[in-house]
């Protein structure tokens, strides 16, 4: 089996795993919700601004600051939010294990055990 057709087995596996269907389905809530979608897109369109304004040479202001926390708390509220927030948390940490199983078969290293996996997954 050539390398690409492991990747392949490992993008399936992936798409097949219940974090990411778990993302997903926390996704399309929030797309689904107004409130929830409203809110994550003046997150965005902030977050956007402030990155902005920073690679421009201009230092964050404290209104700036403000608009941000007073939108995340709001986010903080919506429970749809919130559940997609963890189901990105979860699937970011499968991630990171299948990166550092790569990353360690790279340096000749054992990868963890199951039993051993710091995210509880099936890797």
């Amino acid at each position: 089996m050539s390398i690409m057709d492991k990747a392949e087995e490992l993008g399936d596996e992936i798409l097949e795993s219940s974090e990411y269907n778990e993302l997903k389905d926390a996704e399309e809530a929030v797309e689904s919700d107004e409130t929830a979608k409203s809110l994550l897109d003046e997150f965005q369109a902030a977050q956007k601004r402030l990155q902005m304004a920073q690679a421009n040479g201009q230092e964050v202001t404290q209104e700036q600051q403000q608009e941000i926390q007073s939108i995340q708390a709001k986010m903080q509220e919506n429970e749809k939010i919130k559940e997609f927030m963890e189901a990105q948390q979860n699937f970011n940490k499968i991630m990171q294990t299948v990166n550092q199983v790569i990353t360690s078969a790279l340096q000749g290293e054992e990868a963890a055990a199951e039993d051993e996996c710091p995210s509880g997954c099936s890797c």
